[in-house]
């Protein structure tokens, strides 16, 4: 029992010791490649939100704007023309058609 409560200690204490410093914990500064970057950073042009069609700024997923491709739109109407045609409602235990 004693050995068991020993080899437990010295394993966490092992993993907390191979854990102690990562690169995400202390990132380097002052290096070459992060001035390199900053420099960069620096020397882009800033640019502004860019207007859309509408004027609002909002884009993508659930901003309420639609923003449909050609594709998307021949679909559609493809979809609605399907849906135009005179079909039979499907009776139960039947294959729809």
């Amino acid at each position: 029992m004693k050995t068991l409560l020993i080899a437990l200690a010295m394993t966490a204490a092992s993993s907390a010791f191979a854990a102690g410093d990562t690169q995400e914990a202390t990132p380097y500064t002052n290096s070459k490649a992060q001035a390199h970057g900053e420099d960069h950073k620096k020397a882009r042009p800033a640019t502004g939100v860019k207007q859309i069609k509408d004027g609002g700024t909002a884009r993508g997923e659930g901003s309420g704007l639609a923003d449909t491709s050609k594709a998307e739109a021949r679909g559609q109407e493809k979809a609605n023309a399907r849906e135009a045609m005179p079909h039979k409602e499907a009776t139960p235990g039947s294959t729809p058609k």
